[in-house]
């Protein structure tokens, strides 16, 4: 176990294949068939929109059997009078050509002046994505366990697909991310949304055979820092390649993403946060002890960390019927806690009362709650998950990515997700040097039950991370 808040490492990847049409004059590969589509309304899932919603396949056109085909009826024989003018000659058609839909290069530009509003609003979007999101994640992953997810790395990616997305498809992701139509700005927002404490990377890997829009892989470049970089010749090279980008980019935090490639892979896009974190004062390794653990039907015993007289922010909210605590790390990023109240209330009734406006009150309370010295007692943690997010979004073949590619045969055909996070005692600050005056009445923070957790930053106002606890131990 690392003795501090190791780095937290996301990658996401989206995986998009050509969908190879097979014919009597066209034969190839099968598509990949992992999506599924939605009905007309959304149910449950993060994703409420239609546009990412293909329509049924038309019926196929009959084609002319040129080897078989039966023999013309002879004309009547065409009947002329004398002096009777020669028939006019069939005018014609001067109408033009059906041009091909019309796909506009990405609208990046942003002024200065904008720029600071816009950051406001994409803080409020993330935030609202984030709950909306972790709603889905505890819905449908199994109950009582962990996961950890990072909402500010799922909307980099998607967003960064907004610079090649066209049509409906354009709208969908912006509603799915609650961005304001036709936000331009939002490249430049989220270029603004660094710190020293977590690092964002993207990379995009492409087939030989798939030409990338200049303009796309320009605007890449200067809003995302990745140019467009061909896969190997096979998928084993091409596979190590990927494998070997994460490793880096994670730290080698997550070693192997990708088991396995198909032969048909197209395009693949990922993103990666690293984020790498300190406790603003160290716990005391020595006063770490076995302490009792409470689920629903047992109690388990988990290292917890205790210090009798740490910063913490903390209130109770009614709403929530549940403890808030706000822990300060280094970079200006907090650790946030929200546990049930006592050990007879339970966190499913937590997370199904935790709306967006709830959610927005308590960190607005807490930002305004001051740090006072408290008896804490909490978990070391190690949180990990991975999951096909391609379930949670709905994604299905009949996308538009004009703006990326000229080939109108690619298509999403997976989302992967993983994620990692280990909490323990150091700190940047030594124990000696972060002496608080202690209170006559001393507050009493202790997490010994399954809580919900954030990596908050304080100067965007949006999760980096978030997740859940059921067992420390991972």
């Amino acid at each position: 176990m690392a003795s501090r808040l190791t780095p937290l490492t996301l990658l996401l990847l989206l995986l998009l294949a050509g969908d190879r049409i097979a014919s009597d004059m066209i034969v190839g590969p099968d598509s990949l068939q992992e999506g599924e589509s939605e009905g007309d309304s959304q149910k449950g899932g993060i994703l409420d929109s239609e546009s990412l919603q293909g329509n049924e396949d038309p019926p196929a056109l009959p084609m002319a059997n040129l080897t078989g085909a039966e023999p013309l009826s002879p004309s009547p024989p065409a009947v002329t009078e004398p002096c009777s003018p020669p028939a006019p000659e069939p005018a014609q058609s001067t109408s033009p050509p059906a041009a091909e839909p019309f796909c506009p290069a990405p609208v990046t530009s942003c002024p200065d002046s904008e720029i600071r509003s816009a950051e406001a609003v994409l803080g409020e979007a993330l935030t609202d994505f984030s709950l909306r999101l972790y709603h889905d994640f505890s819905v449908l992953k199994k109950k009582e366990t962990n996961f950890i997810f990072s909402p500010f790395s799922i909307a980099s990616l998607l967003t960064q697909i907004l610079l090649g997305a066209g049509g409906e498809t354009r709208v969908s992701l912006e509603r799915l991310l609650s961005y304001p139509q036709n936000f331009s700005c939002v490249h430049h927002a989220l270029k603004a949304f660094t710190s020293e404490g977590f690092t964002s990377f993207s990379q995009i890997f492409h087939s030989s055979d798939l030409a990338i829009r200049d303009t796309f892989a320009d605007a890449s470049q200067r809003l995302y820092g990745s140019s467009p970089r061909p896969l190997a010749n096979d998928s084993t090279a091409s596979l190590e390649l990927i494998n070997d980008w994460v490793a880096k980019k994670t730290n080698l935090r997550i070693r192997r993403l990708l088991d396995s490639l198909p032969e048909d892979t197209r395009l693949i896009l990922l993103n990666a946060v690293a984020l790498s974190a300190k406790w603003k004062i160290a716990f005391d390794k020595g006063r770490t002890s076995l302490k009792p653990f409470h689920t629903k039907s047992s109690a388990i015993k988990v290292p917890m960390m205790n210090s009798k007289k740490y910063p913490v922010a903390s209130f109770t909210d009614p709403t929530l019927k549940a403890r808030v605590g706000c822990l300060q790390l280094s970079h200006n990023l907090s650790f946030v806690i929200l546990v049930p109240q006592t050990v007879k209330h339970h966190l499913q009734d937590l997370e199904q009362a935790l709306s967006t406006s709830v959610f927005e009150a308590v960190m607005k309370k807490l930002e305004l709650t001051k740090f006072h010295p408290t008896h804490l007692t909490m978990p070391r943690i190690k949180v990990q998950s991975s999951q096909d997010m391609l379930d949670y979004f709905d994604f299905i073949y009949d996308v538009n990515l004009c703006g990326l590619t000229e080939d109108p045969d690619v298509q999403v055909s997976g989302i992967q997700h993983q994620a990692t996070m280990e909490l323990a005692e150091s700190g940047v600050e030594a124990t000696a040097a972060s002496v608080v005056s202690v209170a006559r009445n001393l507050l009493l923070f202790e997490v010994q039950q399954p809580f919900l957790f954030l990596l908050w930053d304080q100067q965007h106002k949006f999760p980096v991370f978030m997740g859940r606890v059921y067992d420390p131990k991972g």
